[in-house]
């Protein structure tokens, strides 16, 4: 039964790319009475939008190929007014607030109740027939899109259309530097680079806002563009400080400062791997709560019940790869530890997947063969399994095989899923790209490499190494 006060079969587009939980959302969106279609990438987002008229889109920030704040901008910069709901692992205020400012209409955090979304979801469609709640505010300056209507304080300003569509792209990206070229191109579609016209237009918009107030909103930005308020809060912090002290040996040298660029590339992992975390948690708690609501009526399905052990199985071995990454190891005895017993111990924090058949280990190398003893490595291991598990749903195989070549070690890794699938197989730069700088910090510090061949769903760690006849990876 539909909800007091919503219209049956009022049309969703659900952007996410994880099949399970977009199942669940999609069944428990439809029991509500909507009319819901699934988008996994970032072309069918863009396909239904072009075939369909939706009342409102449902996006994860976590979304394939695509990162999901860049599709809201990009959808917001072609002007499209349907209104957005976020779903996001990411809990900072910074992550809200970005979302917001690229024109998210709600954001909601991960593990979230489905009642939590359906109510915000009610909201947000509700709002929608509530004009007040379109307009762009930056300060004292406040835009009406669709009544085209400008207000500077009290003072009302009349523009012409083209100043008007000017100010719309700025007051988007409130807080940001626009470039000469992206204004020209969305405001004339144009690439002429020689042209003023942009130029010409600002002072038009600065005579008719900024004129009559003290403060001053369109900033010129010297060599980039132009900016509408205050500066954005910048983000990506340790990606600051390690290049600061890359860049300032002395800043390294000050006590803290070395031991907290040592620690930033282990948070990342940890970060990225609890984010994942939380997609089958998420599904598990959606299950369990539309369970409970439809109570004796609909009996739980088997194919329900085997899908929400996967995800159960996939949360837990995130979960203990997260304890794996943080919990202090014993200092090794020795430089080289046997991949054999390096893979053991791997295999023993991903038991539960192996258990079940949702992941399997396919070992390829001489016996024998060792590697660094590192905590680094096994470090890397952990988090590349982590990624590989938060990102499938459906079983699959990793391949690993470990030779000597060239003087040095090689340590691959290749997945594939074990049954034929029709979605395309993600390649491992996709899978760890938010984590790449970090990871390849990590490499640095090991003296070796990073290989990710394109387009392919394999890894390569190079790895100085001994003579051959010893075939044994030595770090640093």
């Amino acid at each position: 039964m539909a909800a007091p006060g919503k219209t049956v079969g009022m049309s969703i587009l659900l952007a996410d790319d994880d099949v399970q939980l977009a199942t669940f959302l999609s069944k428990s969106l439809e029991s509500e009475g909507y009319s819901v279609r699934t988008a996994v990438d970032e072309s069918s987002v863009l396909s239904e939008l072009k075939r369909q008229n939706y009342k409102l889109i449902i996006l994860d920030l976590n979304f394939g190929r695509t990162d999901g704040l860049r599709l809201l901008e990009k959808l917001r910069s072609t002007g499209l007014e349907t209104p957005v709901l976020v779903l996001s692992a990411r809990n900072r205020v910074s992550d809200r607030v970005q979302s917001l400012n690229l024109g998210a209409d709600d954001y909601v955090t991960k593990p979230f109740s489905f009642q939590e979304l359906a109510a915000r979801a009610n909201a947000i469609l509700r709002r929608k027939a509530d004009r007040s709640l379109s307009v762009l505010r930056v300060e004292d300056l406040e835009m009406d899109p669709a009544a085209r209507k400008v207000h500077r304080g009290k003072r009302e300003v009349k523009l012409s259309p083209k100043e008007f569509d000017l100010l719309v792209l700025l007051m988007r990206r409130a807080g940001e530097t626009v470039s000469r070229r992206q204004l020209l191109l969305d405001c004339w579609g144009t690439h002429e680079t020689d042209s003023n016209l942009v130029d010409v237009y600002v002072n038009y918009l600065r005579k008719k806002i900024d004129s009559a107030s003290a403060e001053k909103l369109i900033q010129t930005v010297r060599g980039s563009g132009y900016r509408l308020g205050k500066p954005a809060p910048a983000t990506g912090l340790h990606h600051q400080s390690a290049y600061h002290a890359a860049h300032h040996p002395e800043a390294a040298a000050q006590p803290g400062v070395a031991d907290q660029l040592r620690t930033a590339p282990l948070k990342t992992l940890v970060h990225a791997i609890a984010h994942d975390l939380a997609q089958p948690l998420t599904s598990i708690r959606c299950f369990l709560e539309m369970l409970a609501i439809r109570k004796e009526e609909v009996a739980a399905q088997p194919a329900e019940m085997a899908t929400i052990e996967q995800q159960a199985d996939r949360a837990i071995a995130l979960a203990k790869a997260i304890s794996a990454l943080v919990r202090e190891a014993p200092a090794p005895l020795s430089p080289w530890i046997s991949l054999e017993t390096l893979f053991n111990e791997l295999a023993a924090d991903f038991g539960v997947l192996l258990q079940s058949g949702q992941l399997t280990l396919e070992r390829q190398w001489e016996p024998g063969f060792q590697v660094s003893s590192s905590p680094a490595l096994r470090q890397l291991l952990v988090l590349f399994l982590s990624k590989l598990v938060g990102r499938n749903a459906h079983p699959f195989v990793i391949t690993v095989a470990a030779s000597v070549r060239d003087g040095r070690c090689h340590l691959d890794l290749r997945w594939r899923p074990c049954d034929p699938s029709p979605r395309p197989v993600q390649d491992f730069s996709l899978i760890v790209a938010r984590e790449l700088a970090s990871i390849r910090e990590i490499m640095c510090s090991l003296g070796g490499e990073l290989v990710l061949p394109e387009g392919q769903p394999d890894i390569s760690l190079i790895l100085p190494a001994t003579a051959r006849d010893r075939v044994t990876a030595v770090i640093g």
